[in-house]
């Protein structure tokens, strides 16, 4: 039987690893002489990759929305190939990103107001499909998720925290992560002492890097912990729906529970890993665990799409027996 390669691995794998070699001499010597020739092999395979996108377009395979965005880095590399580097050369270069992340951001914002009023209809998901027109379905998902964890963390901050949870089984009360939202605000002035003192001669772009990642982290743990809240676990007509936020979710008909027990005390750390091998966790740290044992295995939805299917999952509550007596009535 002929092998057959798949023509996006052939490309993007080369192309990461110039990538990364490209960084990497950037980074430690930054006037190498490879790095024209680098810039240019990446430049090249960045081309072919459009040019199997334009042949699966004419085939019908492909929509012609998803050539833009490759077509525009194509320009912007010949550009900064062609042209010598100039102050007008980089704010054009600027002003076509930020026309991008504008029009981005104003699809996001357009579809996120069409999923108000809307059952059943997750915001990432709305985004997700609308982003598909332009990416690959797994970078639409998660560039979907991360909009809305930002997203929930702004409005949480912005007088959200006052909302009540929604109905359902709960399991944010209970998790380490609602003692520690006081604190991380402290990381950002911390961070920035600590690189200002650790690092005095670094690079203003490298530091102010740092800091900007800093800050996401501190609000994408402030949006987990809204979504956490805002997404509780569930038991609608006779389906059980487990949530751990925006990152992982199944749906489980409730006569395929065989049991629910809490987990058993382990004498060690590897006789806990031993115990979890093959289960899937949907935990918020801190919150008591459950064991979830089916009659068949269920696929877990994660940030790039179903993972493998198993039939244990553990899963947090705050009110284990809540939850137990829950699954009785409904069985009942």
């Amino acid at each position: 039987m002929a092998l057959r390669l798949r023509s996006p691995a052939l490309i993007w794998g080369p192309a990461f690893i110039l990538a990364a070699t490209g960084a990497t001499l950037r980074f430690l010597r930054p006037g190498h002489p490879a790095l024209p020739a680098i810039s240019a092999t990446l430049l090249g395979l960045l081309t072919l990759r459009m040019g199997v996108m334009v042949l699966d377009w004419r085939r019908g395979h492909l929509p012609g929305t998803r050539i833009l965005l490759p077509a525009v880095l194509v320009a912007e590399g010949l550009g900064l190939l062609v042209t010598p580097a100039s102050a007008l050369a980089g704010r054009i270069r600027l002003g076509t990103a930020l026309v991008l992340e504008i029009l981005l951001l104003g699809l996001a914002l357009k579809v996120w107001k069409g999923t108000k009023g809307v059952p059943g209809a997750w915001p990432e998901e709305r985004l997700a499909l609308a982003f598909e027109a332009f990416v690959p379905p797994r970078a639409a998902r998660l560039m979907a998720l991360e909009l809305v964890m930002l997203g929930s963390a702004l409005r949480f901050l912005c007088g959200g925290f006052r909302d009540l949870a929604p109905t359902g089984l709960s399991h944010h009360r209970e998790s380490a992560l609602r003692s520690l939202l006081p604190a991380l605000p402290l990381l950002i002035p911390a961070d920035m002492l600590l690189i200002h003192a650790l690092f005095p001669r670094m690079a203003p772009w490298m530091r102010w890097t740092l800091h900007g990642s800093t800050v996401y982290a501190v609000l994408w743990m402030f949006g987990f912990y809204a979504t956490l809240k805002a997404r509780p676990h569930q038991i609608v007509d006779g389906q059980l729906h487990l949530r751990l936020g925006l990152l992982k979710s199944v749906v489980v008909p409730r006569g395929q529970v065989r049991s629910a027990a809490p987990l058993p005390e382990f004498d060690d750390d590897w006789a806990r890993h031993r115990h979890m091998k093959g289960v899937q966790k949907l935990v918020a740290a801190g919150a008591p665990v459950l064991e979830l044992r089916l009659a068949s295995p269920v696929a877990v939805r994660g940030l790039l799409g179903p993972g493998r299917p198993t039939d244990r999952l553990a899963v947090s509550m705050d009110d284990p027996a809540a939850f137990l007596a829950s699954l009785e009535s409904s069985c009942a």
